[in-house]
């Protein structure tokens, strides 16, 4: 059976699939270890068997967007022509799998159910896209982002955003959309309206200083009673990142894994 586990510490383990805890939300400040958290997030994604597909955003055109040369061509997006191309084709593949789990299994079943590969769009600097928006282009954006959030859980289509402030407004997130994301990270240390912005109200904040690399997480289902706990993020440091992904993004293929169901290959 397959697995959508990916550890996060060795206590902490986050499902990345529709049945689990799909869709994660890393901030922080610039040199707090965001951007390496999410690597490691991404790495270990492309790494599942089947592996997930991962299609990436970086308006910035930092680390991420340098992952064009080993991703298939039309996988990473850095200018807005190129986001809106990318993110209308991520929805339209997402509707492709919905109409297959439709059409093809039984009432009730899912892409979870049918352990079929995740598909997840990893978008660096979420906020750094919204203000270059005009109102046509952000209604536009909002309503792509709603429907992968929205719609993508039965799918096994997710999100992984990094951006410095996870406020709803002025980050392009809405409340909506951030119901929806099952692991929430702040790395670093911050102050507590910063916390608030991404954790939100309700949620109790210990009083810990941390340092980059560190922070603390909301996991849905695993952090109850109202909850943020501190954890470190795996040390990278000591690899070669630009192989460690070369290898874990052997396996990229949309066509291919769109349809896959390891269940049913097995039956």
């Amino acid at each position: 059976m397959i697995s959508y586990e990916i550890p996060l510490t060795k206590n902490l383990i986050w499902d990345c699939s529709g049945r689990g805890q799909i869709n994660a939300l890393v901030a922080g400040a610039r040199g707090m270890g965001k951007s390496w958290f999410g690597m490691y997030l991404t790495i270990m994604l492309a790494k599942l068997s089947p592996s997930a597909q991962i299609f990436v955003i970086d308006f910035k055109r930092s680390d991420f967007y340098s992952l064009k040369d080993i991703l298939p061509k039309g996988r990473v997006a850095g200018s807005k022509e190129e986001i809106f191309t990318l993110l209308e084709h991520y929805v339209d593949l997402m509707q492709k799998r919905a109409e297959f789990v439709t059409r093809h299994t039984s009432f009730g079943e899912t892409a979870s159910t049918l352990e079929m590969s995740p598909f997840y769009l990893v978008y660096d600097e979420w906020g750094a896209v919204t203000p270059t928006l005009n109102t046509k282009e952000k209604k536009k954006h909002d309503e792509l982002i709603t429907q992968i959030c929205l719609l993508g859980r039965q799918y096994n289509f997710g999100i992984l955003g990094l951006l410095q402030q996870a406020s709803v407004g002025n980050s392009g997130l809405n409340s909506n959309i951030k119901e929806q994301f099952g692991l929430i990270c702040h790395m670093g240390t911050a102050n507590s309206t910063s916390l608030r912005q991404t954790f939100g109200e309700s949620l109790e904040i210990p009083k810990i200083h941390l340092t980059s690399g560190q922070g603390l997480l909301f996991l849905s289902g695993v952090t109850t009673n109202g909850n943020v706990i501190p954890f470190a993020a795996p040390n990278l440091e000591k690899l070669d990142l630009w192989n460690e992904f070369k290898i874990a993004f052997n396996n990229q293929d949309e066509e291919f894994y769109l349809t896959f169901s390891k269940k049913k290959d097995e039956e």
